[in-house]
């Protein structure tokens, strides 16, 4: 029997800063030793929210043995793995089907992890770590994530806030290509404004309370990294402003912003619109600020030339899209529910083709021997031979059609007794080759 196995560590367990210990850095080298640890067949799945095991082994049948891979090649000790959640069988596909179709993300319904699959499957392919069963599953699971989302809207609207934040910012400024763009913050929040705006190929500074903060959210998200003062110097030559920190003051006070504008108006001249003169609503600096609470003084709001976009905004824009996303779980879980159906069947078929297979075969040795003993008996023809061979492989169809067919759909609906009877009936196995060993001599 195959069993199919997972182990993962996610979000939903680990906090996202901690997932990093669970990482594996040279992954083809976990992939050559797969058969030390009993595996068939290996695939590794990492992004920044998880870091999945999956395999395929007919030895080993107990999730909990990849632990050891943890263990081993990270030297993380067995009291740590306690938060790794472990799957088997059909309960491993309904996971990799959920996550393929976004409903075991962080944010329910993203993209991003139907790509982040594929290529997981590349990898593993490539170091030569699967075969045909996680090879299936995989492509299975792209195609089932394709249809949630084709049938669905579970990935319509966008829920997470620093995409709502970059979206509306796009929408006041009519697009954010060529414009001065600033974050303040280096935590999840800043991560979250900071990945839409890398995927857009936008340009922006980023600056926290410390340089060193700033440095290493530089070189693990994106963002030309500045030292805080000098960002807040540099504020007269920003067009948008992002803010995604936890400051428990205001980072942004009326003052600070009317020197900054009045600096901007210097530098820039008055601001017209259809050629009229100067208007309040003509704001040359955009603030899009997601922190909770607020860092942006509300004073701010009224200085002339500068627009804020606060969290409650945001928040209530999110909110809408997730209450349009989550109308469409149900249907998304159906769907799921009845592609892993469909894939055990199919699986639970494959793993009965090897008896079907070895039954033929066998029984085929038997037929070739007595077709010898008969034609050599027989004065026939070149013709007159095919007509003879033809009608063995005719009789051979016959009689074992109508049991493997029963025996392939006693597979697919888990009639585990029927097989076995099967097996040894037909001395499924070693006794069936030592059988046809014996037949040939």
């Amino acid at each position: 029997m195959i069993n199919i196995l997972n182990a993962r560590v996610t979000y939903r367990h680990i906090p996202i800063h901690i997932l990093e210990r669970f990482t594996f850095k040279d992954v083809s080298s976990i992939y050559s030793m797969k058969d030390k640890h009993g595996l068939d067949e290996l695939l590794i799945l990492q992004t920044c929210n998880r870091v999945e095991l999956y395999a395929v082994s007919s030895r080993v049948d107990d999730p909990s043995s990849l632990l050891d891979i943890w263990s081993e090649y990270l030297s993380i000790d067995r009291a740590v793995l306690k938060n790794v959640e472990l799957s088997k069988g059909k309960d491993a596909i309904l996971h990799l089907f959920r996550l393929a179709s976004g409903l075991d993300s962080l944010v329910v319904g993203e993209d991003q992890i139907l790509g982040q699959v594929k290529r997981a499957l590349e990898n593993a392919r490539r170091s030569n770590a699967v075969d045909s069963y996680l090879s299936m599953l995989f492509e299975k699971a792209v195609r089932v994530g394709s249809r949630v989302r084709a049938s669905t809207n579970i990935n319509k609207g966008s829920i997470s806030y620093g995409s709502i934040a970059v979206k509306l910012a796009e929408e006041h400024l009519h697009g954010l290509h060529g414009k001065s763009v600033m974050l303040i913050g280096s935590g999840e929040a800043a991560t979250m404004v900071a990945k839409p705006l890398l995927n857009k190929g936008i340009e922006f500074i980023v600056t926290s309370r410390t340089m060193e903060r700033a440095r290493a959210f530089s070189e693990s998200i994106g963002g030309k990294p500045m030292e805080f003062e000098h960002a807040m110097q540099m504020l007269d030559g920003i067009d948008v402003l992002f803010i995604a920190t936890t400051a428990p003051y205001w980072l942004i006070t009326y003052e600070k912003m009317a020197e900054v504008m009045e600096k901007k108006r210097r530098m820039r001249g008055t601001v017209s619109i259809d050629g009229g003169d100067e208007q309040r609503s003509a704001y040359v600096l955009l603030i899009v600020d997601i922190s909770n609470p607020s860092t942006v003084e509300p004073r701010v709001d009224g200085v002339d030339g500068v627009k804020v976009i606060r969290f409650d905004e945001v928040s209530s824009m999110v909110e809408r899209n997730i209450g349009s996303r989550m109308k469409e779980v149900s249907e998304a879980e159906r769907i799921v529910r009845e592609e892993v159906d469909a894939m055990e069947a199919r699986l639970r078929r494959l793993e009965v083709e090897p008896i079907v297979d070895s039954l033929f075969r066998s029984v085929d040795r038997i037929r070739q021997r007595e077709l010898d003993k008969a034609l050599s008996m027989l004065n026939l023809d070149e013709h007159s031979k095919q007509v003879v061979e033809q009608m063995s492989y005719a009789i051979v169809e016959s009689i074992l059609s109508i049991p493997m067919d029963e025996l392939r759909r006693a597979s697919e609906s888990g009639d585990v007794e029927l097989i076995k009877v099967a097996s040894r009936l037909f001395k499924y196995g070693h006794e069936l080759e030592e059988q046809g060993m014996q037949m040939n001599k």
